[in-house]
């Protein structure tokens, strides 16, 4: 007879580029569980709305905790509004916009299709040769 454990987190969602290079150590954490650690997920998988209160749960104290105890969350969620990373609702929920995480295909990275071409003088960085005007 085997038992069969669910995992405590899951390894479906990573933080965008961006969203990983515009917010702190602690910002980052905080997303990171957010989209990974099943209490802060729905049925399907996807972050929860959280509300910026305790008087429900899950709330956006009880993430922020669960990452790190010494973290104020009042800090964290003005810093994630700022950047605008999350959306706060009338409802006084908070949504976690769906462009801060992507699907975590690491296979993507390593396939020898996928060949990221270098800045080249005279072009302009970021855009494609046929972009050019």
């Amino acid at each position: 007879m085997s038992f069969s454990i669910q995992p405590e987190f899951i390894i479906r969602w990573e933080p965008t580029e961006l969203a990983s290079t515009i917010l702190s150590g602690p910002g980052r954490e905080v997303v990171s569980h957010w989209i990974s650690a099943l209490a802060f997920l729905d049925e399907n998988q996807h972050p929860v709305l959280l509300a910026v209160n305790n008087q429900s749960e899950p709330s956006f104290s009880q993430l922020v905790q669960s990452v790190n105890p010494g973290y104020a969350p009042s800090v964290i969620l003005n810093e994630l509004l700022r950047k605008g990373v999350v959306e706060q609702l009338e409802s006084g929920h908070v949504l976690l916009r769906r462009s801060t995480y992507v699907h975590d295909v690491p296979e993507f990275e390593s396939s020898p299709k996928v060949r990221r071409k270098k800045h080249s003088p005279g072009r302009s960085a970021g855009r494609r040769h046929n972009d050019e005007i």
